[in-house]
């Protein structure tokens, strides 16, 4: 069709003279064209009886009787109710799902920057094809760029965005001062980072009636996953205030919402208490949880408080070393090392002087274990192709064993990555995860390796041994229990972390290192690739066995010791 002239206001005025111009044909295609592609819809001209929009906005009456006048968007009225079940999908083309059927060859590349290349030699092999994943590329990004600097969506035109996100800010905008909006989208709504300022919003304007959450597990939406979380979600017009809000969370069905024993309301004080830094929401099973944590909260700090600002562990994170997409040129195979003359010694390619290190995905360790799975291919699968493989006991009690992953990196380039940092071990934790999972926090010392994207690190300002006691609080059962409470979506990240209770350094007197270094020492130092790790903690002995009847033990000892830093009762327990 062709860029053409820019779409100005004097274009349009020389049409309006010359309506025979051969331009004004060109025009009124192009405008049918791209009006049919993406649908643009105007409420106000829709539905004359439901807005109306007065000649003069500087002399609008803020209050007449069809509702207020809603300045964002230049009417009075608006619905008195408004439902809805948007669709719960990201606004960004997913290259592996988008050639999935078009061209598998494609979906099935080994990593980003291979479909890259694929993707750009379709110009001479097939240029329809790649016009036509052009065109839809084009249109997601448009409309993700409208939506993000259009000030349409001040709210939720933010981050990774998601169209039940967008949805819930236009039902708002669309409601009259009296109306109510009632609809059903993921619960992140109300948890993730990206909703955050409409959810506070909703809070300090008194605006939210009620949230029902609910997980999937009874296949309530057939489509979704069984793990998959969702809410009812009732919002209220201007002119409607809601001092307490009404929640009920991890309902499976419909009759859980008359259990009393669910419910719990909380206020925009409340709310602020819970959420100092996020103004996302924390999930609770009862209301006597909603108690036990307003209270830990009362007694705890935030590991990061923003304003003012405020860090005691000295914690700084990474997104992993190393991105699947970004840094995929230095990620290595292992026919590519094998054909390369590497020879493989644990789960190290080493040639020479030359050592490639296993890029650790975050699947491939569990709490206070880095050795729980190893990675291997799927022959079939198009999607997710590398698929964990779970060590046995057997496995586990043999300290030589290490998991093999799917790609490794050259030494040299972790060291690089990891210089401002001086110790054997990295904490990590796993990106990917689930409030409705056996544990959601799950923390781990890992070798000093590569580590994937997918398992984000932490470090911290104080000495190796009260680095210990951080990774033994968030593994403890309280840490996890306040960690599903605040989490609602998949990605667990620093912005979840940030805002949840921790006790500070500083609480870790010798008497307490005393205790926990040499548990969590046993739970870890299990195999010989961890060595200089221990000895970091004055270890100079061979690894522990792996005893699973001891190891439950010493776990619950950090646990009980956790639930008596944390102040909780043993009713509460």
């Amino acid at each position: 069709m062709g860029a053409g002239p820019p779409l100005t206001d004097l274009l349009y005025r020389h049409l309006e003279e010359t309506p025979q111009s051969p331009q004004f044909e060109n025009l009124r295609r192009k405008v049918t064209a791209l009006t049919d592609r993406y649908q643009f819809f105007h409420w106000h001209v829709a539905f004359l009886d439901v807005f109306q929009v007065p000649e003069e906005l500087s002399s609008a009456d803020p209050r007449v009787d069809t509702g207020v006048y809603n300045e964002g968007a230049g009417w009075n009225g608006g619905f008195d109710v408004v439902l809805g079940n948007p669709p719960w999908e990201r606004i960004k083309i997913q290259e592996k799902e988008w050639f999935a059927q078009r061209n598998p060859e494609i979906a099935a590349a080994r990593n980003a920057a291979a479909r890259r290349e694929m993707i750009a030699a379709l110009q001479s092999n097939d240029p329809a094809l790649f016009a036509a994943f052009t065109a839809d590329k084009r249109k997601v990004e448009g409309e993700s760029h409208f939506i993000r600097v259009s000030q349409r969506y001040p709210l939720c035109g933010r981050g990774d965005i998601n169209t039940y996100t967008v949805f819930a800010e236009l039902d708002r905008f669309l409601l009259s001062g009296r109306g109510r909006v009632g609809m059903v989208c993921p619960s992140g709504i109300a948890t993730d980072d990206t909703t955050k300022f409409f959810f506070q919003d909703l809070m300090q304007s008194q605006s939210l009636a009620s949230m029902y959450d609910f997980e999937n597990r009874q296949g309530l939406f057939v489509a979704v996953h069984r793990s998959y979380k969702f809410c009812l979600l009732t919002m209220t017009g201007a002119d409607i205030r809601t001092r307490e809000t009404e929640f009920v969370f991890l309902a499976w069905n419909i009759g859980d919402l008359d259990d009393k024993w669910r419910r719990s309301k909380l206020s925009a004080a409340d709310f602020a208490m819970l959420n100092s830094n996020t103004a996302t929401l924390a999930t609770f099973r009862s209301r006597r949880d909603a108690d036990t944590t307003k209270q830990i909260y009362g007694r705890v700090p935030v590991l990061m408080k923003e304003t003012p600002t405020e860090n005691r562990w000295g914690i700084t994170f990474k997104q992993g070393l190393f991105n699947k997409t970004s840094d995929s040129d230095k990620f290595r195979a292992r026919d590519d090392l094998e054909a390369r003359g590497f020879t493989l010694e644990g789960n190290h390619y080493v040639r020479g002087a030359e050592r490639y290190l296993p890029l650790y995905e975050a699947k491939m360790f569990d709490t206070y274990n880095h050795r729980f799975a190893e990675v291997v291919l799927s022959a079939t699968a198009l999607v997710r192709q590398g698929q964990a493989r779970q060590f046995s006991g057997n496995e586990l009690v043999d300290a030589d064993v290490l998991p093999q992953p799917r790609y490794w990196v050259a030494g040299h380039d972790v060291e690089t990555r990891l210089d401002f940092w001086d110790h054997a071990g990295l904490i990590g934790f796993r990106d990917v995860t689930s409030s409705t999972n056996e544990r959601t926090s799950l923390f781990s010392i890992l070798p000093r390796v590569a580590v994937g994207h997918t398992a984000p690190l932490v470090f911290a300002k104080e000495d190796i041994r009260t680095c210990v006691s951080y990774l033994s609080h968030c593994s403890s059962f309280v840490f996890d229990d306040c960690t599903r409470q605040k989490f609602g979506g998949i990605h667990l990240t620093y912005s979840y972390l940030k805002q949840l209770p921790v006790i500070p350094p500083h609480t870790y007197a010798p008497d307490l290192l005393g205790f926990i270094t040499p548990r969590v020492l046993e739970l870890t130092y299990t195999v010989w690739v961890l060595q200089p790790f221990a000895r970091d903690l004055g270890y100079d002995g061979d690894p522990f066995v792996w005893n699973e009847e001891r190891r439950f033990i010493m776990r619950r000892q950090l646990d009980a010791l956790n639930f008596h830093l944390y102040g909780i009762e043993r009713a509460d327990v």
